[in-house]
């Protein structure tokens, strides 16, 4: 292009030093020079333009492509595939452990170690397929063919192979854990779009099922997504449309079976759902955010319904109540708290919050702090799940509890002789410490007996009564008979 340009401007010249007088002719020379100048601008331009687009195809720190060329390669993987009749497939990979390596060691570790994983995983794949950056610690390989899904399974075992040896920050030694979720085109989709929102749907089964895992994409997985999808979108609306409704369940004192403390325990019945277990529906309210509103709405029913009962003369100690840790880390979780038992006439030493062990490793100190403050307020504090949740008793200090609650799958195989030794030293550690003992998850007399001999005085569970409506605890608590 540049000789054609110097060839074109040497006729021009020599037109100028042959016909043109010196005036005229100095005067197109000047001409002539800014045409080149222009044109060797233009040249450069484009030649810039093309290099940054090329540059702005790829990730700076890793060197890979990124997720811009992500979707132009499958797109045109994806017609290839259609035309020739072959499958290929989506590797979605993220890292279970960036955010704990950049929090622990720092961010400049964090980008040494991406380099180094995506030189790993790189090493894996030759030849297959190809690998990008998508964005912070998530990855995807496409694989532009493959006649078995065999294929597939063995690079995914060859990378968690090659993870297995740790990485190296400074004398240190770092071990890294991905999770991976596959989908398989045109088999699970032709759409790019949609094959890597499959991508993340196995991918996120494969963190649920213990992370450092594998997944491919099936039906079974779609339906899941599609049934949290209906709950999520469901249960914005339960509220306002009266769906929710609380059950109690007593709490029996076998010195002299009578009803010590109830449980107040959410239920939700949709039209479109049925009867959704608080086990698959309260993670989906933590996770999005609605189980503020939804913990309101529980704390004020069952207060206002304890607050009934106690004017009716019912006799009872406490009313207990699941709190989410969520809930905990709002500003005004405390202030809520005590206006509501101040609304409703209740004592705070009449309201128990139950926080299950586990929320202790998502609250701050300051949170901590707050529990305390509701502690000496007279509010009690009871440990859920106890045993279960949780590698260090420490909390124990840190946090002014009043009760235990033994977890149900302790109580299952009492009679095994190690389940009977740690219930035994919890109720004496219960007693050195002055907290209340509740036993959860009672279904036998067999349990009953030997639970009583342990010394645990207090039972929750299906052998005395299951959780029951308004009306139903309202009749148990008049009689205060305990079926047997």
């Amino acid at each position: 292009m540049f000789s054609c340009i110097n060839l074109k401007e040497e006729v021009i010249m020599n037109k100028i030093k042959i016909n043109m007088p010196r005036k005229e002719h100095k005067l197109k020379i000047n001409m002539v020079s800014a045409i080149k100048r222009k044109l060797n601008k233009d040249i450069y331009r484009r030649k810039s333009n093309k290099f940054n687009e090329e540059f702005s195809r790829y990730d700076i720190l890793t060197g890979l492509p990124n997720s811009t060329y992500f979707f132009e390669k499958l797109n045109n993987t994806l017609e290839i595939s259609k035309a020739n009749y072959r499958k290929g497939a989506v590797i979605y990979i993220d890292v279970d452990n960036y955010k704990t390596i950049n929090s622990s060691w720092g961010y400049s570790a964090g980008d040494f170690i991406l380099k180094c994983f995506s030189e790993r995983v790189n090493s894996c794949i030759r030849g297959k397929g190809k690998l990008f950056r998508l964005n912070g610690d998530e990855f995807a390989i496409l694989i532009y063919e493959f006649k078995f899904i065999n294929e597939i399974e063995e690079i995914c075992n060859k990378i968690y192979k090659n993870l297995k040896e740790p990485f190296k920050i400074t004398d240190d030694d770092l071990d890294i854990y991905v999770s991976m979720g596959i989908s398989i085109f045109p088999d699970n989709s032709s759409n790019a779009d949609e094959l890597l929102k499959f991508c993340n749907l196995a991918m996120y089964k494969s963190k649920k099922s213990g992370k450092n895992n594998y997944t491919i994409f099936n039906n079974e997985i779609f339906e899941t997504y599609y049934r949290e999808a209906l709950i999520r979108s469901e249960l914005k609306n339960a509220i306002n449309k009266n769906e929710l409704n609380i059950n109690y369940q007593p709490q029996i004192d076998l010195s002299n079976n009578e009803i010590v403390g109830i449980e107040a325990l959410l239920r939700w019945n949709n039209d479109k759902l049925g009867n959704v277990s608080p086990a698959e529906f309260i993670p989906i309210a933590e996770e999005h955010g609605d189980i503020v509103q939804i913990g309101d709405w529980v704390m004020e029913k069952s207060l206002e319904q304890a607050s009934l009962w106690k004017n009716m003369g019912y006799k009872f100690n406490n009313i207990a109540v699941n709190i989410s840790p969520i809930q905990i880390k709002e500003k005004d979780f405390k202030d809520k708290l005590l206006k509501c038992c101040d609304k409703y006439n209740i004592s705070p030493n009449f309201l128990e919050i139950e926080i299950t062990e586990s929320t202790f490793l998502d609250i701050s100190e300051e949170k901590v702090e707050v529990l305390n403050e509701l502690k000496e307020m007279g509010i009690n504090i009871a440990i859920d799940d106890f045993g279960t949740g949780y590698s260090s008793l420490s909390y124990l200090i840190n946090i002014s509890v009043s009760t235990l609650k033994i977890d149900k799958t302790f109580v299952d195989h009492v009679e095994n002789y190690k389940n009977m030794v740690l219930i035994k030293n919890i109720v004496n550690l219960s007693k050195d410490l002055k907290y209340k003992v509740i036993v959860e998850g009672v279904e036998t007399r067999e349990q009953i007996e030997v639970l009583a001999d342990l010394g645990c005085n207090i039972i929750q569970g299906f052998y005395f009564s299951k959780p029951l409506t308004e009306d139903s605890m309202k009749i148990l608590l008049e009689s205060n008979g305990i079926g047997k």
